[in-house]
Parts: C-alpha cells; sequence; structure tokens
C-alpha cells in the first residue's frame, strides 16, 4: 500500500509539473526513438506525431516549419546529437532557447534534455516550455537599458559642444536646462520657468551684440519658430552674445522631438566664434585677392584700351593734316584698322569671359571640315609670324578624318588664341609649331584629336604656371609688360575647351619655350559638301536697301559702304518707321535692321514684318545689323523672323557677302514682291 501511495504521488507530481510545458518526450538516446508524455492543445495543432525512430533527425529535418527564420541556424548548429551527448555528459543536462512558429506567430521557448534517473541511463526527458512573457521583457530590459546608456554618453559627449542646452515643453512653454558651461553660468541666465520665449527674449535683450539685436528680436517668436520646425524639421539662427566686453559668435538650433513621452523642443547654443573668425578671415583674404585681380585687370585695361585709342586718334588727326597726301593717308587708315581690330578683340574677350563665368556661353555643333579650318589658321597666323620675323610651321599629315560634328569658330578661337600667345611673346629668329594628330577611335565612337602649339620662345616661369589659365592674369616681366592683352585669351580657351569636354596642358621652361596641347574628342561626320552657285557674286548695283539704325554715325556708315557698292539707301529711326515703309512700298530687295530701336525695336519689328500675309514679307530678306553679339542674341534674331546677323563694328566684305546670299536666294526663288 505505502509503495501504491508512494507511485501515485510520484505520478500526480509528475503530471502537475508537466502542466507547465507544451510537451514532453521520453528519448532512448542509444537508439534516438522518442515517444510524447504530455502535449498541450496548442502545442497538437502543429501535427506533429507523438512517436518515432529519431527524434533528432526529425526535428532537424522539420526545423524550416517549426523554428523561426532568425534562430534556423542557430538550431542547426546546436541541435545536433554530438553536442547533446557531450553536454549531458559533462553537466548531465542540455538547454537552449529559440523561437518556434505556433500558426504564423513566434514564441520563445525552452528546450530542456535531462537523463532519466536508472542504471543504464538510457533514457533522456525532454520537455518544451514557453518563455515568451520572459523573453520579451528581458529584451525590452535590453533595449531601454541599451540605449538609455547610449544616448545619455551621445547627449553627454554632445552637450560639451553646447554653451547650453534647454528642453522646452512646446505646449505649456514650462523649460529646464540640461546643461551648460562654466562660461554660460556667468551670463545669469534662468535654469528652469514656465516661459521660455518670454524669459529668453528679456535675457537676449541685455545679452545680445548690439548689432544683432533687432534681427534677434524679430524673429524669436515661438508661433515663428514652430512654423519653421513643422515646415523645414529645424531652426537655425547665428548672432552674438556678449561676454563681458567682447561679443562671441554663437549658432542657435531648435529641434523638434516627438516619442512616447510626449513633445519637446531641444534648444541648443553653441559657440562658433573661431569657425566664424576663420571665415571672415578667409573671406576678408578673398575679397583683397579680388580687388587686387580686378585692379590689376582694370590697370591693364586702362592701358591696353588707351594705346590703340590713342593710336587710333593719332592717326585720325595725322590724315586729316595730310589730306593731300594719299601714301601718308593711307598709311594712317592701316594703322587706325589695325588698331580698331586689337581693340575689338579686347572686347571680345571681356564678352566671353562674361559669358562663360555667368553660364551663358553655349556650343553651336555642325558638320565642319578640320582640313578647311587649319587653312584659315594657317592663313591668318603665317601673316602674323612673317610680321614677327619668325619660322612658323604646320603638320596635320595623320590627320584621315577631316570631317567632324563640332563648334568650328570655338575650335578656331582655341588655336588661334594659342598661337597668338606663341607668336606674341617669343623674339624675332624663334619657331612656332602647330599639330594636328588623329590618335584614334574613343570608346564612345568618337575620334581624339589632340592639336599641339609649341613655340622656342620666352617661356613661362615657374611661379606663374600654375596661374596661367586664369582670368585677369598677366605675368610680371618686363617683355610681357610691353605686350598688349586683356589676360583673358588663355582663361577663355580653357573653359571653352572644358566646355567641349576636353582638357588643355602646359609644359614650359623659362628661356626654352613652351608646349601647349589640347585633347578634344569629336564625334565623326559626313564629308560637308559645299553648296554650289550659293556663293555666286551678284550684281548689288540698284539694289534698294532699307536701313533701320537710329544712331547717325552708324547708320551714316552703313548707308556709305552700301552706296559705294552701287545700292540705294532709305534710312528709317527705328522698327516703327520701317514696318510702316515696307507697308507702303514692296520694291525694297533687303532689310538691315538695328535690334535697340526706340517705339519698335528690331525682334518686334520682325516679327510685325514677317506677319504680314503678302508673300513679299514672309521673303524680303533682314538681316540684324546689331551691337547684340552674344550667341542667344543670335538665335532671338533668328527666333524672330531674320534671316542672318551680323556684330558692330561690321567688316563691309562680311556685310556684302551677306546681301549677295540673301537677295541672290530670293532672287533664285521668284518671290520678289514688286517688279
Amino acid at each position: 500500500m505505502k509503495n501504491e501511495i508512494l507511485n501515485v504521488s510520484q505520478s500526480s507530481i509528475a503530471q502537475a509539473l508537466a502542466a507547465d510545458y507544451f510537451c514532453i518526450y521520453y528519448v532512448d538516446v542509444e537508439t534516438d526513438r522518442f515517444i510524447e508524455y504530455s502535449a498541450s492543445d496548442e502545442y497538437r495543432q502543429l501535427g506533429l506525431p507523438q512517436s518515432g525512430d529519431d527524434l533528432i533527425t526529425f526535428a532537424r529535418n522539420s526545423f524550416e516549419a517549426l523554428v523561426h527564420t532568425d534562430d534556423q541556424e542557430m538550431f542547426l548548429d546546436t541541435f545536433t546529437k554530438e553536442n547533446i551527448i557531450r553536454n549531458l555528459d559533462r553537466h548531465g543536462i542540455f538547454t537552449m532557447t529559440f523561437r518556434m512558429m505556433f500558426q504564423g506567430t513566434p514564441v520563445y521557448v525552452h528546450l530542456k534534455m535531462t537523463r532519466m534517473i536508472e542504471k543504464e541511463a538510457r533514457h533522456v526527458v525532454i520537455g518544451i516550455s514557453s518563455v515568451d512573457e520572459q523573453m520579451k521583457a528581458r529584451r525590452a530590459f535590453d533595449d531601454v537599458h541599451h540605449a538609455s546608456i547610449t544616448y545619455s554618453r551621445v547627449a553627454q559627449a554632445l552637450a560639451g559642444d553646447y554653451f547650453s542646452i534647454y528642453a522646452v515643453d512646446p505646449d505649456t512653454d514650462h523649460f529646464i536646462e540640461y546643461s551648460a558651461d562654466h562660461e554660460y553660468e556667468k551670463l545669469g541666465v534662468e535654469k528652469e520657468g514656465d516661459d521660455f520665449f518670454e524669459t529668453s527674449r528679456r535675457n537676449m535683450s541685455r545679452l545680445i551684440y548690439e548689432e544683432d539685436r533687432d534681427r534677434f528680436m524679430g524673429t524669436f517668436f515661438k508661433e515663428k519658430i514652430m512654423s519653421i520646425l513643422e515646415r523645414d524639421g529645424r531652426f537655425t539662427m547665428k548672432y552674438r552674445l556678449m561676454f563681458g566686453d567682447d561679443p562671441v559668435y554663437v549658432s542657435m538650433k531648435a529641434t523638434l522631438l516627438e516619442d512616447e513621452h510626449g513633445r519637446h523642443l531641444i534648444i541648443g547654443t553653441n559657440n562658433i566664434d573661431a569657425q566664424m573668425k576663420r571665415e571672415q578671415e578667409y573671406q576678408k583674404k578673398m575679397a583683397e585677392a579680388r580687388t587686387s585681380a580686378r585692379n590689376d585687370f582694370l590697370a591693364n585695361m586702362s592701358h591696353d584700351i588707351r594705346t590703340p585709342m590713342n593710336a587710333i586718334i593719332g592717326y585720325a588727326n595725322i590724315a586729316r593734316d595730310n589730306i593731300h597726301d594719299s601714301d601718308a593717308v593711307m598709311n594712317a587708315i592701316e594703322r587706325i584698322g589695325s588698331s580698331s581690330h586689337f581693340l575689338l578683340s579686347l572686347i571680345n574677350d571681356i564678352l566671353d569671359i562674361s559669358k562663360i563665368e555667368s553660364g551663358r556661353m553655349t556650343l553651336n555643333a555642325a558638320p565642319c571640315d578640320l582640313n578647311a579650318l587649319f587653312r584659315r589658321i594657317e592663313d591668318i597666323t603665317a601673316l602674323q609670324a612673317k610680321d614677327k620675323s619668325l619660322q612658323i610651321t604646320y603638320d596635320r599629315s595623320t590627320l584621315r578624318h577631316a570631317f567632324v560634328i563640332a563648334d568650328e569658330l570655338r575650335i578656331e578661337q582655341i588655336l588661334i588664341n594659342i598661337i597668338s600667345n606663341a607668336i606674341k611673346y617669343p623674339p624675332a629668329g624663334k619657331t612656332v609649331d602647330l599639330i594636328c594628330e588623329e590618335q584614334g577611335e574613343t570608346d564612345m565612337g568618337k575620334i581624339r584629336y589632340r592639336f599641339i602649339v609649341r613655340d622656342t620662345g620666352i617661356g613661362i616661369s615657374e611661379d606663374y604656371l600654375p596661374h596661367i589659365f586664369e582670368s585677369f592674369t598677366r605675368e610680371e616681366n618686363t617683355l610681357t609688360n610691353r605686350v598688349q592683352g586683356s589676360g583673358l585669351g588663355l582663361a577663355i580657351t580653357t573653359r571653352v575647351v572644358e566646355l567641349m569636354g576636353g582638357t588643355i596642358e602646359v609644359q614650359s621652361r623659362p628661356g626654352e619655350g613652351s608646349v601647349f596641347t589640347v585633347v578634344l574628342d569629336l564625334a565623326p561626320a559626313e564629308a560637308v559638301q559645299a553648296e554650289t552657285g550659293e556663293t555666286e557674286q551678284i550684281d548689288l548695283s540698284g539694289r534698294k536697301i532699307l536701313l533701320a539704325e537710329d544712331n547717325m554715325i552708324n547708320a551714316e556708315i552703313a548707308a556709305m559702304v552700301l552706296k559705294q557698292n552701287g545700292m540705294t539707301v532709305t534710312h528709317v529711326m527705328n522698327g516703327r518707321e520701317a514696318v510702316d515703309t515696307l507697308r507702303m512700298d514692296q520694291s525694297y530687295d533687303a532689310v538691315l535692321m538695328d535690334i535697340q530701336m526706340p517705339l519698335m525695336n528690331g525682334y518686334e519689328a520682325a516679327r510685325a514684318i514677317r506677319s504680314c500675309a503678302a508673300e513679299y514679307y514672309q521673303n524680303i530678306p533682314v538681316i540684324a545689323m546689331s551691337a547684340n553679339a552674344y550667341d542667344e542674341d543670335v538665335r532671338e534674331c533668328l527666333k524672330a523672323g531674320m534671316n542672318a546677323h551680323i556684330a558692330k563694328p561690321f567688316s563691309p566684305d562680311e556685310l556684302l557677302s551677306l546681301l549677295h546670299q540673301w537677295i541672290r536666294r530670293n532672287d533664285m526663288s521668284g518671290r520678289r514682291g514688286a517688279e
């Protein structure tokens, strides 16, 4: 009876203990055979077998369905027969904790395996119990504990960079000081209170630097700051505080913190005095450098403009005083023309660098013939070299693909600028070489060209070499100071090269010469076919030209050129008169149109002409003749309905060429309005 009572009691105890487990298994360690002793309804819903021949293999094969994804690798590494037996032999127990999936929900479980007390010690008991609440509570505690330590350390570290940090309740305006350094403590500012913004404004009225007071007071309102915070997420403001007699730059930063504990406005003020003073010193040096560069530029430009102007005025007086000496007059006119050309080049350089630095320079890519381009460059530079008694050579023997898509005028500008410098500075007897090398196809399907300008001239000093491509600079030495120039040519050149996606480099030694290398990748094009018959000259005698120009001197010059070539000219002072004249008389062969005129400008006049219904007004050549010489000005003229653009001061040959071209085209169309 006693044994029976003992057995019953042990059974009851086992059943009571089993109630705390999802399931309990008996396992034969030698055979791995298992049998379920008890299991909860929740566990039974997993549909697992109640007995089997190999618990270890079964569990490992079923782990994907049973074990949470994040714990699967750990489960496979730990739940092995070898590891289990080793732990049982050493400690008499094997345990592990992981998450099991119950109807898609992960639940922390604790698996405990213990040997039964028997002579053979062949059997073990496995119990799996839920520890979900304990594990989640521990994880939450660990997270909070870790976060509190981390945030505390971060806050303390950041607080060291601030004069002060305040936490403000934006709903009640109650505030408390989080930290403040020793210097800030001396200011006597409240550490806690019920009206942060009003308290701060009162304190700042006595502490802020006088020059910053009105700006601060006009900004530091709760409504304004909260509005900025809601819009931008933060608010910053720089001003100066008075620490004794010294103003110190500070930066205030306000951030709105929203979490489960509510809303808090965190406001920190840090010392940026050293940073601001470094920035001010840098800005001062930059301003001084800009002022110096501007003054140097103005001094150079004053000299370089006055020099050709002096020649123009001087030779104009010489021509007037020697009006009956044709040789003296012709010599004076040639000198005036040369000086005028140089003066125009200075103006063009200034316009180009202005366009580049304002980002308004654009490229006009079109098919072009590099051979024709080089022939023009050779014609121009050969004469320049001859005048300086220099020997100049040209080599384009490796050029196999001469037809490309590029801005022809900009390539010419690049090379002319470099070659002109190579010719300008060397003394007589030196050499200049222009070499064009074709280097093959790039990965992008373009062709790489290398342009080399080499001279044996005076070279460039080591100190000046790094600044050679900067605007408004010119090397200071006795020779270069005697040479005219804006100091913009190479600056423009390098900007244009960069705009075209190329590179420019220079190598030089004083007394030995310089080598400039430009590399451009250009797209190949079909051969450029010359227009047949378009350049054939026609007789302009008797042609009627309408000239719209409000400047009398410009009108007189243009009319003289036209009349000398047999044309008749009607001059009007503005666009309105030009439109009215054409409406009354459809016998004009072309219109030369200034842009900036009173009553109606050239753009408006061109649009008014093209808006007339008769075919005559659609086809009469309208040529802009304007000092508006930017690329966008040309495009605006064409957009307004004009056929072409010629920039003032104009070349008579260029003007006549345009008239030949467009009047001939109109004649060939058979659409002259009045015969």
